[in-house]
């Protein structure tokens, strides 16, 4: 259920359904633990992580034409890190 992020409807939701209730979680969501408690039983991502992903090809890129400097690539895995979420 995208767009619901208050713990009282959120509530009534999963009281209300007669299915297992999904939350498209994002910046401001509640946490898993709570949407648990309120009754929610899968919190998905949808598209967030790839957005995530495109925000910090901006800002490299701006880097590297501005600046001419790589910072904003920091924080990236390496090989080794990217191969042991796969297993």
């Amino acid at each position: 259920m995208p767009g619901v992020g208050d713990a009282a409807p959120i509530r009534t939701l999963a009281e209300s359904v007669a299915r297992p209730l999904n939350i498209l979680a994002g910046p401001g969501s509640l946490a898993v633990r709570q949407l648990a408690d309120l009754g929610v039983a899968r919190v998905s991502l949808g598209s967030s992580v790839a957005q995530a992903a495109y925000a910090v090809v901006q800002r490299a890129t701006v880097e590297a034409l501005t600046a001419g400097t790589y910072t904003a690539l920091a924080d990236m895995l390496d090989y080794a890190s990217l191969n042991g979420l796969l297993r």
